[in-house]
């Protein structure tokens, strides 16, 4: 009896040691992988440093339509926006990135905000770079959850619209960013039904455009470990490839996802694009995503989908450091959104694409 129980603890210490040495041969290849991007041959680069709480959607495949969330949740399904554990707590939260007004008050002294160099830094400047540091404030009660999200960059590829030379740049956050207001009510314990209003604005030759538009999501959760979450988006003419680039949601359109927790360390996702429509680039499109958690406070995340119009591979990689206090598991806690994440995104097409993505968000 005594050699089966020492025996046993053997097992189990040689599957902890095994667990630990894949762990570091993961983190290793994670925080390696950037060094030999930006060595690569013939690699174009694109970063988002500043303003943006969606690197855990987007290291997923962005196939995030059905996954309970804070503030990433709020911009892909409002009805999926979420603080407590449970429904019956009361919350509130305010979101801050400190990152972004340091970074901020140093391009301003070198540009104005069309990013013409003038080296000096005004009081608007400094003023919206100050505004910066703060992302977004989330209240949640028994039966509605509201949230405020603030300076969310438009991801778009196109040299005018986004930081291509820089790492540190709050450039493309001037020139295209979005803002939203959500809210979702808990109809019955499984349902919840959202909507959020999204204010896009863009600068160009000194004159800033606004235009608004709009979420509806539900959320369904048939099961404890399945999530079901149905989307419409109405984005304006003027901004209809604001969400399209790597997110591939189109105007008028109507996706759906599906969520599935096989344990409480590790989330796998799946979304459908443009259900409703049969002649878009992204109508059926799949999008998949998978995320686990090492330990208490790192998460590894994959994510893979095949652009339906040039026939695209894009493969996305991320790690997530999670507050000390936070943990993945569905069943344990809703508040995710991570201390510091990066995420790596590569689109094979006639020249390698890389988009480098790093997000730091505090709460309180």
């Amino acid at each position: 009896m005594g050699r089966d129980i020492y025996a046993n603890r053997d097992r189990v210490s040689r599957q902890d040691q095994i667990r630990i040495s894949m762990l570091r041969v993961l983190l290793v290849v994670c925080f390696l992988q950037p060094v030999l991007i930006f060595s690569a041959y013939g690699v174009e680069n694109r970063f988002l440093t500043t303003g943006l709480t969606r690197a855990r959607a987007l290291a997923m495949g962005s196939a995030y339509h059905s996954l309970e969330d804070e503030f990433s949740a709020g911009f892909y399904n409002p009805g999926a926006f979420k603080l407590n554990t449970t429904r019956y707590e009361r919350n509130f939260k305010l979101f801050f990135n400190p990152l972004a007004p340091v970074i901020g008050l140093y391009d301003y002294s070198n540009y104005n905000l069309d990013y013409v160099e003038d080296n000096k830094l005004t009081f608007g400047e400094a003023l919206l770079s100050v505004g910066m540091f703060f992302k977004g404030i989330g209240i949640t009660t028994p039966v509605v959850d509201m949230g405020i999200g603030i300076d969310e960059e438009v991801i778009d590829w196109s040299p005018q619209n986004t930081s291509s030379g820089h790492v540190f740049s709050v450039e493309g956050l001037t020139k295209c960013s979005f803002h939203s207001v959500f809210m979702n009510v808990k109809i019955a314990p499984p349902v919840s039904v959202g909507i959020s209003g999204t204010l896009y604005s863009s600068r160009a030759n000194n004159k800033t455009t606004f235009k608004g538009g709009y979420t509806c999501g539900v959320l369904l959760t048939p099961n404890p470990k399945m999530n079901v979450g149905i989307v419409y988006n109405k984005i304006p003419d003027v901004f209809s490839k604001a969400r399209f680039s790597l997110e591939c949601i189109e105007d008028e359109t109507v996706t759906s996802g599906i969520s599935y927790f096989p344990d409480n360390k590790t989330v796998l996702s799946m979304d459908l694009r443009a259900v409703n429509k049969e002649n878009l680039p992204t109508s059926r499109e799949i999008h998949t995503g998978i995320e686990r958690r090492f330990g208490e406070r790192i998460a590894l995340r994959a994510g893979y989908y095949r652009k339906k119009a040039t026939k695209n591979d894009i493969l996305s990689f991320g790690i997530g450091i999670l507050p000390y206090w936070e943990k993945i598991s569905k069943f344990s806690n809703f508040v995710r959104s991570d201390l510091i994440s990066y995420t790596l995104i590569i689109e094979e097409n006639s020249s390698t694409r890389r988009w480098h993505i790093l997000s730091l968000l505090l709460r309180c």
